[in-house]
């Protein structure tokens, strides 16, 4: 009996529905979530299926162990993409290689370890160095307040207040 297939990607286990399946000593698994998972864009139109992971694109056919990728040539993935049940299987080795990956199987455990570049080259900064030579810093332009408004000053005799003021109505003795 053979074990059951085991997905990691980039170190990490990747669960799949459905499961993945041998076909013809090929591993093939699903387009959603697999291959979603390693592509930018998956995109299926009747037969073909193209996938595009940063400047990597390739179209897979439904049926054909034939592919085309970035340079137009025709590649063969060893067995044919199929459909069962409205859910493409694609053969991983050829899919992860295409779009600029590896693939390793290890065929006692039923692993499949696929390892894709990052998408971003991650840099970090020097360490700050106290004695190295440092940048003049560049003079930031800053306008300068302009000359103060004049106010009316007013001085003198008080001016009567405009607003009355409330008056509450007093008591009346006797009333």
């Amino acid at each position: 009996m053979l074990a059951a297939i085991i997905l990691v990607l980039n170190g990490a286990f990747l669960p799949t529905t459905p499961a993945p399946r041998r076909l013809f000593g090929y591993v093939m698994v699903p387009l959603v979530p697999v291959v979603a998972r390693i592509a930018d864009r998956v995109t299926v139109n009747g037969d073909d299926v193209m996938l595009v992971r940063g400047t990597h694109d390739c179209i897979f056919r439904v049926g054909s162990p034939a592919f085309r990728c970035d340079d137009g040539a025709p590649r063969s993935a060893g067995v044919a993409p199929f459909a069962r049940d409205g859910i493409v299987f694609v053969p991983i080795g050829a899919v992860a290689r295409a779009l600029g990956g590896s693939v390793l199987a290890d065929a006692r455990s039923g692993a499949v370890e696929i390892a894709m570049p990052p998408h971003w080259a991650v840099v970090t900064p020097a360490p700050f160095d106290p004695n190295a030579p440092h940048v003049v810093p560049t003079q930031v332009f800053t306008p300068q307040p302009g000359p103060p408004t004049p106010q009316v000053m007013v001085s003198g005799d008080p001016r009567p207040r405009r607003t009355a003021l409330p008056a509450t109505p007093s008591r009346v003795p006797g009333g």
